[in-house]
């Protein structure tokens, strides 16, 4: 299927072309609202590290995986060379590099993803097709998770890339050597990624389909890692099997397992929440990956995907962004059950099919508003609020007390340095506990904290002239004050910016 077809194939299906062109307003909006992180590791181990290697002012040197040179470079130096483009091109502020990021990562993906999806489902029925294309482009998550220029999200598109090419590309020496080092790329971006390529190995040798492609694979593979264990010396000054020591410190020393190790019902409860959302998420993924098993295992994605989650499944830490590598192929797989459980549903007793019905509205009903909230409530708070600072100050000078710990840092202090270097006119002084304010009172004009810093002391603030004039989300505070009210936990990490009234 080349381009004119696929061009032809929408311009000529209108209902088609509007589900695609809303996924691309979807998919644009999250991009420039999506301020911020997921996973420290995806600002620290690449952002920070860039910093370090620019000769910048940065924070890699007290994540501990810079000392341990575990963490594999490419995606640093993919990273460098942006941010030196950027500087090229005029473009200074963090957070528009970082925004112009997203952008073209998420868009990248999006093209991407319902490109193979229009592939592989070009000659089923077009209501199975709009259903698939419904679940990869307004599933809640999906579109967000496309915007995270992370290891997960770089390594799926090195690795479906390379997956989707020998699939459909001609069948040559060359291809497969390219497929081996795109391969390569993908296990250096991430190394769990190793579990699907093992997966796609197993399908070659299952399916017959091997025995020439084999060896050009394993040399462009060798030819990868050849480049990344130079970009790596180059980088850490000294010459370091990445891949080696990861598995070292992680699986031999037992440091992943003592971040916290959990069920493999943890990936299950994962899974069913990045198709559509539960209960009925649970019908579409069982259905899927039944038929992808029973009636699919001679197409590659199917063992990739399965081997890379039961390998995670079998490692004692688990986080649910491990998954995000495959979660953007999980509706392809949920659309190859489609038709088996739409015949089932047709075949149940009317009262049956009735709930049934209840279930897949319920879901559909809970997945629109997810979608709807993380459209305009950026997942990582405290870099959002620093980004609304920035447009709250414009640029004036202003001395900001934190209560505990600013914005510009995590729970652990580490700080955000490549952030912080685009507000420079604030002044940020740290005040330990709540009772010092009232010693500061007559400097502190303006004071930052997290709602759980203020439940139960807001009488305090009051007394001391304090309003409330900016909130991270304010959405979000009000929830966590419901929450409060019942007693309940609240949200973490929800910011406020008060203000002294003279």
């Amino acid at each position: 299927m080349d381009l004119r077809d696929l061009t032809e194939m929408i311009r000529t299906d209108t209902r088609l072309k509007l589900l695609l062109t809303a996924g691309f307003v979807i998919q644009l909006i999250v991009c420039i609202t999506a301020v911020g992180i997921y996973h420290p590791d995806q600002y620290f181990q690449i952002i920070e590290f860039s910093s370090y290697q620019l000769k910048h002012a940065s924070a890699a040197g007290q994540v501990w995986e810079f000392s341990a040179h575990l963490r594999s470079t490419l995606q640093v130096w993919l990273f460098s060379g942006y941010y030196e483009l950027c500087m090229g091109l005029g473009i200074r502020d963090p957070y528009v590099q970082l925004e112009v990021l997203r952008v073209a990562f998420g868009l990248a993906l999006f093209v991407f993803f319902n490109w193979i999806t229009l592939y592989y489902f070009r000659q089923q029925g077009r209501r199975i097709l709009y259903l698939v294309l419904l679940l990869l482009n307004f599933t809640w998550i999906l579109p967000y998770t496309r915007t995270l220029f992370s290891s997960e999200m770089l390594s799926s598109l090195l690795f479906f890339g390379a997956l989707f090419l020998y699939e459909t590309g001609r069948r040559s020496w060359w291809m497969a050597l390219l497929t081996g080092f795109l391969f390569s790329l993908a296990f250096y971006t991430r190394f769990q990624t190793a579990f699907a390529i093992i997966g796609f190995l197993g399908w070659m040798l299952w399916s017959g389909r091997g025995q020439r492609g084999f060896l050009p694979l394993v040399l462009g593979f060798l030819a990868g890692m050849l480049l990344n264990t130079v970009l790596d010396h180059q980088f850490y000054q000294q010459w370091v099997f990445t891949p080696y020591v990861y598995f070292r410190v992680n699986i031999l020393e037992g440091k992943a397992a003592s971040m916290g190790t959990s069920s493999f019902l943890v990936y299950i409860a994962v899974l069913a929440a990045m198709v559509l959302t539960p209960p009925f998420s649970i019908f579409l993924l069982f259905a899927g990956f039944r038929t992808a098993l029973l009636k699919k295992l001679d197409h590659p994605l199917v063992l990739s995907v399965v081997c890379f989650v039961v390998g995670h499944c079998l490692v004692a830490h688990k986080e649910e962004r491990f998954l995000f590598p495959v979660v953007n192929v999980l509706p392809i797989i949920v659309g190859w059950g489609l038709p088996g459980l739409i015949e089932w549903v047709r075949s149940r007793r009317k009262g049956l099919r009735g709930v049934i019905r209840g279930i897949a509205y319920f879901s559909a009903g809970l997945n629109v508003f997810l979608l709807a909230v993380l459209l305009f409530t950026p997942y990582s708070q405290a870099i959002y609020f620093t980004w609304q600072l920035k447009q709250h100050f414009k640029g004036a000078p202003a001395t900001i007390y934190a209560l505990g710990r600013t914005p510009f840092e995590t729970e652990h202090h580490l700080p955000f340095v490549f952030y912080r270097g685009g507000v420079r006119n604030l002044e940020w002084k740290q005040v330990s506990v709540e009772d010092s304010l009232r010693y500061v009172r007559d400097k502190a004009d303006y004071i930052v904290t997290t709602y759980n810093q203020t439940d139960g002391r807001k009488a305090s603030f009051d007394s001391l002239g304090y309003t409330g004039v900016l909130y991270s989300s304010r959405l979000l505070w009000g929830l966590n004050e419901l929450l409060g009210s019942m007693k309940v936990n609240t949200i973490n990490d929800i910011w406020v910016l008060y203000e002294r009234k003279q």
